[in-house]
């Protein structure tokens, strides 16, 4: 039997309850990924994806119910004391990065991260920058050769596939993609996606990737579920999803939902 990965149980969040600006964001919500998982996630505007992102990351306390990730209850715990199971990849490519380090600099930072304090200044070993190089070199982008330039010389697709790589140096139990392609360019969007499907499918990863993009969504991962309303209406996997056609998902979710769907950059992407 697949080793549950992530589970969210009746799930709830309202914001600004009792206002006039109440919008409940998640309503009793249920998700389990198995380990190996590569969910894509999509909705119209406040369906409720990033809620759900930042509930599992632990940014937003949830109202009701319980979020179980890798066995460990965290429903209650802040997002500082569940970051070593969670890797994360956020929507600004200046985010994850610190641009006045080298790239090597940053990656140490990561693969330190959680381990015995050692003094930051420590020799990077011939060994660690050989496994740096190695893990770089997946990415396709050139960077293993430029272990020494300072992050902020690279491009925004560069600087989003090193902060992929440092999210997943240590492997996380479950790896949330925020929406991490959707400030570059078409082309170097494909290449930080092709660079995502590289690093996740060599260490099995268990991702939740949100996209505002319909193809992506297709085109990427073993299972898309659609989101409305702070629930989950369609939950695609397997032979379906790969038979699955934009025409196809949107006319799925006018069934399911009886209305249509309002997301003015998901149907442009079509």
């Amino acid at each position: 039997m697949a080793e549950k990965m992530l589970e969210l149980q009746n799930v709830c969040k309202t914001f600004n309850p009792g206002t006039i600006n109440e919008k409940v964001a998640l309503n009793g919500l249920n998700l389990t990924l198995n380990a190996g998982d590569f969910v894509t996630v999509i909705g119209g505007n406040g369906a409720g994806k990033s809620t759900m992102l930042n509930a599992v990351a632990g940014v937003w306390p949830i109202d009701e119910g319980k979020i179980t990730i890798g066995g460990v209850d965290v429903t209650g715990l802040p997002d500082y004391k569940r970051a070593s199971l969670i890797g994360r990849v956020f929507q600004d490519p200046m985010t994850g990065t610190a641009a006045t380090m080298q790239i090597e600099e940053n990656l140490a930072l990561a693969y330190r991260r959680g381990k015995p304090r050692l003094p930051f200044k420590t020799q990077i070993s011939k060994a660690e920058r050989e496994m740096y190089k190695e893990r770089l070199s997946i990415l396709d982008l050139g960077l293993e050769d430029r272990l020494t330039a300072k992050v902020g010389l690279l491009s925004g697709g560069q600087r989003q596939a090193l902060t992929l790589l440092m999210a997943t140096l240590q492997t996380p139990k479950i790896l949330l993609l925020d929406e991490h392609t959707a400030a570059l360019d078409p082309k170097t969007a494909e290449k930080v996606l092709n660079a995502t499907e590289k690093v996740v499918s060599k260490a099995g990863l268990t991702t939740m990737m949100i996209t505002h993009n319909m193809r992506d969504a297709i085109a990427h991962g073993n299972r898309l579920i659609m989101m409305s309303e702070g629930r989950i209406i369609l939950d695609i996997s397997g032979e379906e999803k790969k038979n699955l056609t934009v025409e196809t998902l949107l006319h799925k979710f006018e069934e399911v939902s009886g209305e249509e769907f309002d997301n003015d950059q998901a149907l442009l992407s079509k």
